[in-house]
């Protein structure tokens, strides 16, 4: 007995959907990542004034 799928197994299907994933997360993290760097930069400039 051969069962239903409901979307396509073609390689081109698979790769978009991957692409999208991963796109997805870049687009999720990217944000975060930016107010890390710039939290880490103001630390850094902070140290700096308090050591002269």
């Amino acid at each position: 007995m051969e069962y239903a799928v409901c979307y396509d197994h073609s390689g081109i299907q698979l790769a978009w959907s991957i692409f999208l994933d991963v796109t997805a997360f870049f687009v999720i993290m990217a944000p975060l990542a930016a107010a890390r760097l710039i939290a880490i930069s103001r630390a850094s400039r902070a140290d700096r004034l308090q050591l002269a």
